[in-house]
């Protein structure tokens, strides 16, 4: 036992240094293991995000077809001041600028679709009669950088 007891100290420092590599070593894996997990979930995530997004334009975009009341929506010629909104156009253009919205806080995260189709998309649907009454009733309600981006969207049409 002297034996091992006089190695040990006649050799302290290079255990003391072997300890402190070890821990740092150790210490290193677990960051990269868990950065790679956080990487993981992140794409989970934004997978998930995704999923959802897309359910919900499904089911927002597929309803028009399947509700003639909504038809006027996509006319070029539909007078609001002859035949006003109804409760059902108005409510579904409602909810079709909050999901551009939505897209637009998602886009200028780069998320899944980018700021440039996301305005094509915008100018072409606001620039309708119907969804471009509801978008100057309303406009006020919105975020306000968003309006900006409906503004400079419709500008360029």
């Amino acid at each position: 036992m002297d034996g091992f007891s006089s190695w040990v100290n006649g050799n302290f420092n290079l255990i003391q240094t072997v300890g402190i590599m070890g821990s740092l070593l150790m210490t290193a894996v677990a960051l990269l293991m868990t950065a790679a997990a956080s990487r993981r979930e992140a794409k989970a995530r934004e997978i998930q995000n995704i999923l959802t997004l897309s359910d919900h334009h499904r089911d927002l975009w597929g309803g028009v077809a399947h509700k003639p009341e909504l038809g006027r929506i996509f006319q070029n010629d539909a007078d609001v001041l002859k035949n006003p909104l109804t409760v059902a156009e108005e409510l579904f253009l409602n909810e079709a600028i909050t999901h551009y919205m939505t897209g637009w806080r998602i886009a200028k995260s780069g998320g899944i679709t980018t700021l440039n189709e996301l305005r094509t998309d915008v100018k072409w649907f606001l620039s309708l009669p119907l969804p471009h009454a509801v978008w100057e009733k309303n406009k006020g309600f919105k975020n306000r950088k968003f309006v900006r981006f409906v503004r400079k969207a419709l500008a360029n049409a």
